[in-house]
Formats: C-alpha cells, structure tokens, sequence
C-alpha cells in the first residue's frame, strides 16, 4: 500500500514478474532432469531412442510400474509433459495477473488462448489427432 491507501502497482507487478520467472525456471529445470534423466536411461542400458507414440501407457497402474522400473520411456514422456504445461502454467498464471491489475480486456484475450490450449489438447487426445 502507498501513503495515499493505493496500491503499489510496481510491487504488485515485481510479485507477478517473480512467479512468472519461478513458473518458467522450474518448468525448464524440470523438463531437462526428466529428459536427461531418460536419456541417461535409455543408453545406460544400451537401448536405441523408443519410439514414442499415446499407445505405450495405458493406465495409472503401468504407469507406476514403469516409473518404478525406471523405464526411459516414461521419463521422456514427463519431460515432455513438462515441457508443454510449462507455457500453459505461465498463461494461467497471466489470466489472474491481468484480473489483479483490472485488465480485463487482456483478461479475456490470455483467457481464450488458455481455453484454446486446453481444447486442443483435448480434442488431440480424443479423437488422436496425429499432426503430420
């Protein structure tokens, strides 16, 4: 707060800057330890890059056994994972930034890119939509 009882908007806006910058520094530590992780893997045991397609896990429960038997696989894919929310966080994140500030206009515009997003996603993972 300023004297006046305003908002300090510069203060308000080096919080904003922090937790975008914090979003992004841990989406990309986390995607390169899981990728390097999988790589690491992968040719520790003397393997050639999988292929990696939607069909390998099938359920939570291969899921975990996989990530339990250190299967590279699953390791590239949460990299990859974390590569594609890592963006997806930071426009999520932008929707309240722009409602704090009273934006309403920019509110609305990251609000359909992140509805976009989402629905893409979806409808990729719906209908398996192979791009290419």
């Amino acid at each position: 707060m300023t004297r006046t009882g305003g908002v300090d908007r510069k203060a308000e806006a080096r919080v904003i800057t922090k937790v975008v910058a914090f979003i992004l520094a841990t989406g990309i530590y986390t995607t390169t330890g899981f990728y390097l992780i999988g790589l690491v893997l992968l040719f520790a045991r003397g393997k050639t890059a999988p292929a990696l397609s939607g069909q390998y896990i099938h359920s939570m429960n291969e899921f975990f056994s996989s990530l339990l038997a250190l299967d590279p696989r699953v390791f590239l894919y949460l990299g990859t994972i974390s590569l594609i929310l890592t963006p997806v966080s930071r426009v999520f994140v932008s929707i309240f930034a722009f409602w704090k500030e009273r934006d309403f206009k920019f509110v609305g515009v990251t609000l359909i890119v992140f509805v976009v997003i989402v629905a893409s996603v979806i409808v990729g993972s719906v209908f398996r939509i192979n791009p290419g």
